[in-house]
């Protein structure tokens, strides 16, 4: 896994750098400028003859003029822009600005066309603003990031596209759209979620000189995660300890779900599936997929978690399971009794968002819950849109309030732990927003949860596999059937394994 850090983390790991290393302030800003350069020149080779570089008034600014006096060193004739007030740049910034001047002259500053400066760009270098920003950028921080907006130069950005929030991705007002951003010492999490992912293109990491950190309280999933969590099958493997999965799914109108969590369980793994609809359900599913078993719930409560418990090691609870009141008290039924492994999913959760009580702290085993936004802002009494401004937050409030596992989905889906941690799915696709595609997600879960796997590790490893599958099965951003991501995912877990070192 890749370390993600937020903006405080950044911080502190500068103040370790200088003061714990020793290693001083304006060595770390030379290092990431020149990083910066050299991944300028290797991406932008062509196109040096008129570089526009902007300078905000703080240390993103300073690694601006870094990245400008490297260039003038090479013979490059910078167009380098100061933003902001001279009298506000200070410390190592300053110190970089003044060698920069020393060598080629004062910067543009004061009153300045920054459309006619970006309009004659060949090139342009975005140093505005870094992941310290947290309020909405105004007057002529905006005026700058429209105008290289509006320029047909290409954009790389240091550290992060100013404007874009370094903790949750959010946009502060505006943003600069980047072709590639080169981030210094650690990749940040606002690299990670959308908007800013579509804000920063091409992400490169640039060592500033002093160890990376190995781990943050936020990781960026690898396909090499899934492989180290997901054991191979032993040569004399059978069906009974390949994990016992049964799928509590299916209700009138609504038995596709069920059948696509179940071809879920058994694509990623599962030994044995069971469906378990409510009632007359059981005899549309009977057959359909001939490798599920089909058993009726028991209506009744007690005896439903009574014969899940003699009968499987993981379960899934709520794909199209139902809504009425026999149904939801099923659901929360088994969510709050069941003594194995249980994914929450769907119905489950509408059923969980209607309870007077979210935890489930007191669960006889672990559950995980698969939220989309929508049904992440029920469990948390506010909006989609809320949800989606911040996924980190949203992800972790969720997983502290119900003690569970969360898995919120979408693009860069987000898996939170109970305390805290989080990890990121750099993968997928947009094809993968089509009905069905969850359902088989949270069979995926179940299997590796009825395969041993911790709560975490069976949400991270399916949430990776998932979205494998969904890039491999695709054939362009829609079109995309559930089936046939579940059909991707035994490829899609090979494909991980073979991330491993030989």
């Amino acid at each position: 896994m890749i370390p993600l850090l937020s903006p405080e983390e950044s911080r502190a790991l500068d103040r370790h750098a200088i003061d714990g290393l020793g290693v001083p302030g304006v060595v770390l800003m030379e290092n990431a400028g020149a990083g910066a350069c050299r991944a300028l020149v290797e991406r932008f080779r062509g196109r040096l003859t008129s570089p526009v570089i902007f300078g905000g008034p703080g240390n993103n600014g300073g690694d601006a003029w870094v990245v400008a006096r490297h260039l003038e060193n090479a013979g490059v004739a910078t167009v380098p822009v100061l933003v902001g007030e001279r009298a506000k740049i200070s410390g190592d910034a300053r110190v970089n600005l003044a060698a920069l001047e020393a060598i080629r002259g004062r910067v543009h500053e004061g009153e300045v066309d920054f459309v006619s400066l970006c309009s004659g760009a060949t090139v342009i270098v975005d140093g505005l603003f870094g992941t310290g920003l947290d309020r909405a950028l105004g007057g002529a921080f905006a005026a700058a990031v429209r105008a290289m907006n509006a320029s047909s130069a290409p954009v790389l950005a240091l550290d992060i596209p100013s404007g874009v929030h370094g903790g949750s991705g959010a946009v502060l007002g505006s943003a600069v759209r980047a072709d590639v951003t080169t981030t210094f010492a650690a990749h940040k999490l606002g690299l990670h979620q959308h908007p800013g992912v579509a804000h920063a293109g091409e992400v490169l990491l640039v060592s500033i000189g002093v160890p990376a950190p190995e781990s943050a309280t936020a990781m960026l999933l690898e396909r090499a995660d899934v492989a180290r969590a997901v054991p191979v099958r032993a040569v004399d493997a059978h069906k009974g300890r390949a994990g016992r999965v049964w799928v509590c799914a299916g209700s009138p109108g609504k038995v596709g779900a069920a059948r696509l969590a179940g071809l879920g369980a058994l694509r990623a793994g599962a030994g044995l599936v069971t469906l378990a609809p409510r009632g007359e359900v059981a005899r549309a599913l009977a057959g359909a997929i001939p490798e599920l078993m089909v058993e009726a719930l028991p209506q009744n409560v007690e005896r439903a978690v009574e014969l899940l418990a003699e009968r499987c090691d993981a379960a899934v609870v709520g794909p199209g399971f139902g809504l009425d009141g026999a149904a939801m008290a099923v659901s929360l039924g088994i969510a709050r009794g069941l003594p194995v492994p249980t994914v929450l999913d769907a119905d489950a959760l509408t059923a969980l968002a209607g309870s007077p009580d979210l935890s489930l702290a007191g669960a006889p085993a672990p559950r995980v819950l698969t939220p989309h936004p929508g049904e992440a802002a029920r469990l948390l009494g506010t909006t989609s849109g809320e949800v989606q401004a911040d996924r980190y937050g949203a992800a972790r409030r969720l997983a502290a309030a119900t003690g569970a596992t969360v898995v919120l989905k979408g693009a860069r889906t987000v898996v939170a732990s109970a305390d805290g941690d989080l990890r990121v799915c750099p993968f997928g696709t947009p094809a993968l927003a089509t009905a069905g595609t969850g359902d088989v997600l949270a069979g995926a879960i179940g299997a590796f949860l009825g395969a041993g796997l911790s709560p975490v590790e069976a949400a991270s490893s399916a949430v990776v596999v998932h979205a494998l599958a969904g890039e491999a099965a695709a054939r362009g951003d829609r079109g995309l059937l559930a089936s046939e991501v579940a059909d991707a995912l035994p490829a899609a877990l090979e494909h991980c394994r073979g991330a491993l070192p030989s």
